[in-house]
């Protein structure tokens, strides 16, 4: 039999566990939920719990069942589940490379008259930041979140630059709207961190 006090870490160990793994504040979830920061605060530092209905709420939110949240270890199948999801969002890149080559090698082979083939290389860069953007949460990463977020606006500022560089006069200039990006991106990630509970 499981006694009261044993309960409570395990829940507020899951609590934690879940709430990071989806990238979430204490505020974040408690808005979310309806509730306070310092109900989350208190649920997470094992002075209470939350009633049953919450926990329900709480694991809808999360997609898992209460069970999770109130069992003591973590299936291992879950495990596998999440290691399997990032090696897809990996394989998403390869995959988004793997079309580049091949269009690459068409224009090349066809009598398709392209004069710089080699920028499928360079637009497959913020597709595949895009590709990595998608499936951020399975990294489970702040730090992941933004360096995603900043290759996704150098990158495409990369594209556009070189698409238009020999025939549109001044073109280095759109790297000048990169960097207000830049700066939202980083105070962001720094609120972020400095919110994180």
């Amino acid at each position: 039999m499981v006694n009261e006090e044993k309960l409570k870490k395990t829940i507020s160990k899951n609590l934690i566990r879940y709430r990071k793994m989806n990238n979430l504040t204490q505020l974040e979830l408690a808005v979310t939920l309806n509730y306070s920061d310092k109900a989350i605060s208190k649920w997470e530092r094992g002075e209470s719990l939350p009633d049953i209905y919450v926990l329900s709420l709480i694991a809808d939110f999360y997609n898992i069942t209460v069970n999770d949240l109130i069992s003591d270890q973590e299936t291992g199948e879950r495990k596998k589940i999440y290691q399997a999801e990032k090696i897809i969002s990996l394989l998403s890149v390869v995959v988004v490379y793997t079309v580049a080559t091949i269009v690459f090698v068409y224009l090349i082979v066809s009598n398709i008259s392209v004069q710089r083939s080699w920028l499928v290389f360079i637009y497959a860069l913020p597709i595949s930041a895009t590709v990595l953007a998608f499936f951020r949460k399975k990294w489970n990463s702040r730090v992941y979140d933004f360096i995603i977020s900043t290759l996704l606006v150098w990158t495409l500022g990369l594209s556009i630059h070189l698409t238009f560089h020999p025939r549109v006069d001044k073109m280095w200039m759109i790297y000048i709207i990169c960097i207000p990006l830049q700066l939202i991106l980083l105070s962001w990630f720094i609120l972020k961190i400095y919110y994180k509970k």
